[in-house]
């Protein structure tokens, strides 16, 4: 298996997906997919489609999991497994707020071995092979850049970025204590409703962390290594509902902040 061959694969459908995205939003036909807040646009489905039908074109024999169709491709004892989330971001998205993307994901067993978060509106793009590091491109740039976070700064000047489930309410006590410590104990608590732009404020340092709490893994895994190949540190809480990814010193600074708060 040549991660080399499948990132570049995974980079050019995110690209292909996000430019069709930006393309088709004026155009898009919302549903609902639940009573929850959760939507689903014609254009998630289509990209989704359309980045099956590359992978499976030069991946017969791998399983896919796509956010809008489940389970594809390969059966379940299939070595490696593609996570897909082709419009990350749709509220945003719907309502014209230019922050969305695509998130692809190579995983090995279970665990991620190729990384791609693309940021749709901006055309920038953030990916990582497992132990080679963590890199950006964009069309206005076209140098590859390569990712390295430092230690980071006090959590009182410092800004997190807190992301949950779909199947997480308002009424959830865990997430309102964690919700509550944050806002009390950093800078500012970002809450953009699309992962994939978190990772990528993360990846290039303007982010002190991204503290996700009972996430769907097509828009995590992916987002958690590429933050760990430029150099970040994660914590995970016992149960595996929440983990922190930021700065070293960020990141255990969350730690302690937060773990007294565990369920």
């Amino acid at each position: 298996m040549d991660l080399r061959t499948a990132a570049d694969l995974a980079v050019r459908l995110a690209r292909e997906a996000g430019d069709f995205a930006v393309k088709e939003r004026e155009e898009t036909r919302i549903e609902s997919k639940s009573e929850g807040a959760d939507l689903v646009t014609d254009v998630d489905r289509e990209a989704e489609r359309r980045i099956v039908e590359g992978i499976t074109e030069q991946y017969p024999e791998h399983a896919i999991l796509g956010e809008e169709g489940g389970d594809q491709g390969a059966g379940s004892d299939a070595e490696f497994r593609w996570l897909i989330d082709p419009l990350d971001g749709t509220n945003n998205y719907v309502l014209g707020i230019d922050v969305y993307g695509v998130c692809i994901t190579l995983c090995q067993g279970k665990v991620p071995v190729v990384a791609v978060v693309h940021d749709s509106p901006k055309r920038r793009t953030y990916s990582a092979i497992d132990g080679q590091g963590a890199w950006s491109t964009s069309d206005s740039h076209s140098e590859v850049r390569r990712l390295r976070l430092g230690d980071g700064e006090s959590l009182s000047r410092t800004t997190v970025s807190f992301v949950q489930g779909y199947e997480v309410d308002n009424d959830d006590d865990y997430r309102n204590v964690l919700f509550d410590k944050l806002e009390r104990g950093t800078k500012r608590v970002l809450r953009t409703w699309a992962p994939a732009a978190d990772w990528g404020l993360l990846a290039t340092g303007k982010l002190g962390a991204v503290v996700a709490y009972r996430n769907e893994i097509w828009d995590l895994l992916g987002g958690v290594m590429i933050a760990q190949e430029a150099g970040a540190h994660m914590y995970t809480e016992a149960a595996g509902d929440l983990i922190i990814v930021g700065h070293p010193q960020t990141a255990a600074d969350l730690k302690n902040l937060l773990t007294a708060y565990e369920a």
